[in-house]
């Protein structure tokens, strides 16, 4: 068997891949450079940060393997650095209590947000983010209120049978506006929008 063939099996065996939902499973996503400047540099503690502590083991044997791996060069390299970053991406979303589904392509679209948080983090500087956030809010009120505004020109109150669908649909855009503002009020408060890699 030739030495590419036992790099492919062996970096199958070892890392199996499931798949990915988030910015995090990005090929140039935190998680991932992570890991390839980790097989760099030789130093796989600054990767062990993005998943919980139950993980280290896995992380460190998969580290260890895909370094060996590594030195068959090549495409088994590739094979292993791709293995290493499925291996740690998995383990981080499953600390994060979120499924896998494989490594998502470099440069994807994550809109706006995400570059401007992204920003915030590595300057201090909350003034995009802000900005960003802002906008899209005051977008999502203007449209929900202007929604509301069209169907309260059916009754609250309806009198007969046929007034009964428009003046449902006028109560639900209602309250869906009341609900999507506290929504809104209870992320800012903190309350089911942290991150987590227990």
């Amino acid at each position: 068997m030739n030495k590419m063939l036992i790099a492919i099996v062996a970096a199958g065996l070892l890392f199996g891949a499931t798949s990915a939902q988030a910015h995090c499973d990005a090929v140039d996503g935190p998680v991932a450079k992570a890991a390839q400047k980790a097989l760099e540099n030789g130093n796989v503690n600054p990767v062990l940060a993005y998943a919980p502590a139950t993980a280290e083991t896995e992380i460190r044997a998969a580290f260890d393997k895909s370094r060996k791996v590594r030195g068959l060069g090549g495409e088994a390299r590739a094979l292993a650095d791709q293995a290493f970053m499925e291996t740690v991406i998995r383990l981080h979303r499953a600390g994060e209590g979120a499924a896998y589904t494989g490594l998502k392509a470099a440069g994807g679209d994550y809109g706006p947000v995400i570059p401007a948080a992204e920003h915030a983090v590595e300057s201090g500087d909350l003034t995009k983010l802000k900005a960003v956030l802002a906008e899209q809010i005051e977008h999502a009120l203007s449209e929900r209120l202007a929604h509301v505004r069209e169907l309260q020109k059916a009754p609250q109150e309806p009198r007969t049978a046929a007034e009964v669908p428009s003046a449902r649909e006028r109560i639900s855009a209602e309250l869906g506006l009341i609900t999507f503002a506290e929504t809104v009020h209870q992320a800012i408060q903190g309350k089911g929008s942290e991150h987590h890699v227990d």
